[in-house]
């Protein structure tokens, strides 16, 4: 189950016409028996202009321009490996002493760096951590997307693939279906409680004693009757959690819902994403939930395997 801080959620069961689907993208559905599944809505968003930019109706004359020109720095630099102060303000059309405003606030942001004694500017350190980022993420979603179809296929309930987000949160950006036609519905883009979620309790299992009592300031908002909201209890659930190698959440994000989770690890340990299987509780019981457990260990495996396979490709080319 997708997982988030300060959220609640709300987990629909649809009952499609279709009995499998892998989900890419979906908007917020409430919970029903909803037999309109795969709708899509037409994009409202303008074609892209030159280098990937979107124009408006009036070409852009509502834009803030001074986003723009610090964009132009930051183009400028990386396009020139002896980029310096006066160089850029001409690439940007910008007065010296502006540029220089300019650059010195981008530089506080991370986002470039002056070499110290030298009239030199170079891309910050915040920016290529920004696209080392990205880079991960989509590969993270390469080599997981045919295991968790074949996840699903042994089983038969849905399977997701959440990534830790930028501020700590879990982003799920990869779901396939379960063959049943009582199923969860789409939660693409959506977050919920790390406390009431087995993804949730992956992440929160991760945490030092600092970060975990940082996240516990926070009331523990009761989603259920079966929903943890004692601080002590949630440390013995996530020590059960860091024995076992899975998470599990039963009924306590929303009743009759359940679901299993474990995580994905980069090349230093730390967690990159958490593959989660979630559905009916009464499918989804102790025997079936421990048979889910081995498949997720066995599938987060292979995944950490082929991200550590496309990492070397991607920096022998």
């Amino acid at each position: 189950m997708p997982s988030s801080p300060g959220t609640s959620p709300g987990w629909p069961l649809t009952c499609p016409a279709r009995d499998t689907s892998t989900v890419e993208a979906a908007e917020p559905q409430r919970w029903d028996m909803d037999e309109t599944e795969g709708r899509t809505r037409p994009s409202a968003l303008p074609s892209p202009g030159p280098r990937g930019r979107t124009r408006t109706g009036d070409e852009g004359a509502k834009l803030n321009q001074s986003v723009r020109k610090a964009i132009t720095l930051l183009r400028a630099t990386a396009d020139d490996h002896r980029a310096n102060v006066s160089s850029l303000a001409r690439a940007a059309g910008l007065p010296r002493a502006t540029a220089l405003r300019m650059i010195q606030t981008l530089e506080q942001e991370g986002f470039l760096l002056r070499v110290a004694g030298d009239d030199r500017v170079l891309l910050g350190p915040e920016l290529l951590r920004l696209a080392r980022n990205t880079d991960e993420g989509l590969l993270l979603l390469e080599a997981a997307r045919p295991v968790i179809a074949e996840l699903v296929a042994a089983v038969r309930e849905t399977g997701t693939l959440s990534v830790v987000a930028p501020d700590g949160g879990l982003d799920l950006v990869h779901q396939v279906d379960a063959p049943h036609h009582l199923r969860p519905g789409s939660w693409v883009g959506q977050r919920f409680p790390l406390h009431a979620s087995a993804s949730g309790k992956v992440l929160l299992a991760t945490f030092d004693d600092e970060q975990l009592e940082r996240f516990l300031r926070e009331p523990l908002v009761r989603l259920t009757p079966s929903t943890i909201t004692a601080a002590d209890e949630l440390r013995i659930d996530l020590g059960r959690v860091r024995e076992r190698g899975h998470a599990l959440s039963v009924d306590e994000a929303e009743e009759g819902l359940s679901g299993v989770a474990t995580g994905i690890y980069g090349q230093v340990g730390e967690l990159v994403g958490v593959l989660t299987v979630s559905g009916p509780t009464q499918r989804l019981d102790g025997r079936r939930a421990r048979r889910a457990a081995d498949h997720l260990t066995r599938a987060a495996g292979r995944i950490e395997s082929a991200l550590h396979q496309r990492r070397e490709r991607a920096r022998a080319l």
